[in-house]
């Protein structure tokens, strides 16, 4: 840690004193702050209280320190402020990766894994909750009125001080449902008043996720592009979206930092949630050989025997459809569009038929409509292109699980980091990089040994120019 950050030039990637303004004193050089880091990351302490802790009793850094003892606020202070320089120095040291022949640069694996963010589900809100929780209000507000009436009725009868006791509960439960009211009402506003379908109160940038099957955490989907060759990280970024228009921005990135010109081929393996026409068409045609696992078809229920889309092929010089009956299925030329979320164009199709149905002898095969048809997505060729890789080279594909999933496995299960400490989309994103180079550190030392990695950090010069 010493070595290296020593060896770098702080104020080319954005690092810069963090003054305590509140007291007199001298602000402390960003190289303490970041090996402090490096540091407490690197030995599973992420929490600024516990690092100043460690600085007083903790031998080793007071060596790395120089027995300087930063206050815990100055210590959070320099993590927040310091997002983007995080950023460029992950993509440095991704460069010392490849100056010291680590990195393949052939093969990536682009994967997606959620981490936690400091947002209760209970905090967060969509539509439905919205509207449920309303619901909830006018009816218990109905029930408290109704049982006033019932009071009064009794106590023009018979008065008494239990019902005056009652009566004023039931006021009470009556204006802390006017408070929740309010409150529901304000956070209706503010979702009308973007263009996203749910929000979050406490770190406004996190998401509700799908982590799993059913189960739904708020969280961040933090990417990673990983260098076959010894499972680097060579890209990491934290979204608040799912994996579907995820792989060309990961992968685009992963070339600049491995250095790579556009014209230069690289193999990129992923999962079938990357599986998105206009993604592989993007990716190819900035020469990535797409392995990305191709989509089931729906499970729905079908009949014995039944066509499905594959069992008829496609002519390219015509522009049309072979059954297997031997029917020419066409197109009229019209281009229509898929609609996805908020109601936006997903892609564009063509439709092709036939009225060769009417009298096939296997139309109870094909369909139950009158004719069948075909719909054709603009990017099919695309995808067409990737599924062949992907039946030629199972076994090749079958590598991206060992080369994307070590690093996560590594992170979330041995390090315990399954969760983010910070707030907003931005500086979650510079406390990723910060993990995701500590895990490279790590990982580079346990390959080179301690003595040939300080040496190749001797004998390494940046090139800050390529880290923008």
């Amino acid at each position: 840690i010493d070595a290296f950050i020593d060896k770098l030039d702080l104020q080319k990637l954005g690092f810069n004193n963090t003054v305590h303004k509140s007291e007199g004193r001298p602000p402390y050089a960003p190289a303490v702050l970041l090996k402090l880091y490096l540091y407490g990351y690197l030995n599973k302490i992420r929490s600024s209280r516990k690092l100043e802790k460690e600085c007083i009793r903790n031998v080793e850094l007071q060596w790395l320190l120089q027995t300087l003892q930063p206050n815990y606020h100055t210590i959070a202070d320099f993590r927040k402020l310091h997002s983007m320089p995080l950023q460029n120095m992950f993509r440095l040291y991704v460069q010392f990766l490849g100056d010291t022949g680590l990195l393949g640069k052939t093969t990536i694996g682009i994967d997606g894994s959620k981490f936690k963010a400091v947002n209760s589900k209970k905090n967060n809100y969509n539509q439905k909750k919205i509207d449920k929780h309303r619901q909830f209000i006018e009816d218990k507000t109905a029930k408290y009125l109704q049982e006033l009436d019932e009071l009064d009725k009794e106590e023009n009868t018979n008065g008494n001080d239990e019902l005056q006791i009652k009566k004023e509960k039931i006021t009470q439960g009556l204006a802390k449902l006017k408070e929740r009211t309010i409150k529901y009402d304000t956070l209706q506003q503010q979702l009308n008043n973007t263009d996203e379908k749910q929000m979050s109160t406490t770190d406004a940038d996190s998401r509700s996720i799908i982590i799993v099957k059913s189960i739904v955490e708020v969280a961040y989907n933090t990417q990673n592009a990983v260098d076959d060759k010894h499972n680097l990280i060579v890209h990491t970024q934290a979204t608040n979206t799912n994996d579907g228009k995820a792989l060309h921005k990961a992968a685009t990135q992963a070339k600049q930092n491995l250095q790579l010109q556009k014209e230069e081929a690289i193999t990129i393996l992923a999962d079938k949630g990357y599986h998105t026409g206009a993604e592989l068409q993007h990716c190819q045609q900035d020469n990535m050989i797409t392995h990305v696992a191709y989509k089931e078809q729906p499970s729905v229920k079908h009949i014995a025997n039944e066509f499905l889309a594959e069992s008829f092929n496609y002519d390219k010089a015509t522009d049309s459809y072979i059954c297997p009956a031997g029917a020419v299925l066409t197109s009229l030329g019209t281009w229509h569009n898929k609609k996805g979320e908020a109601n936006e164009t997903s892609y564009r199709f063509k439709t092709y038929r036939t009225d060769a149905c009417k009298t096939c002898v296997l139309k109870h095969q094909c369909t139950k409509l009158p004719k069948r048809i075909i719909q054709r997505s603009e990017y099919q060729d695309a995808v067409d292109i990737n599924d062949n890789n992907i039946k030629r080279n199972p076994q090749y594909y079958k590598r991206r699980q060992a080369i994307c999933e070590h690093p996560f496995g590594s992170i979330k299960r041995h390090w315990g980091y399954t969760h983010t400490i910070l707030k907003g989309l931005q500086k979650v994103n510079g406390e990723m990089n910060l993990i995701m180079f500590c895990y490279n550190f790590m990982r580079t030392k346990n390959i080179l040994g301690f003595e040939k990695m300080q040496e190749a950090i001797q004998n390494w010069t940046p090139d800050y120019n390529k880290v923008y």
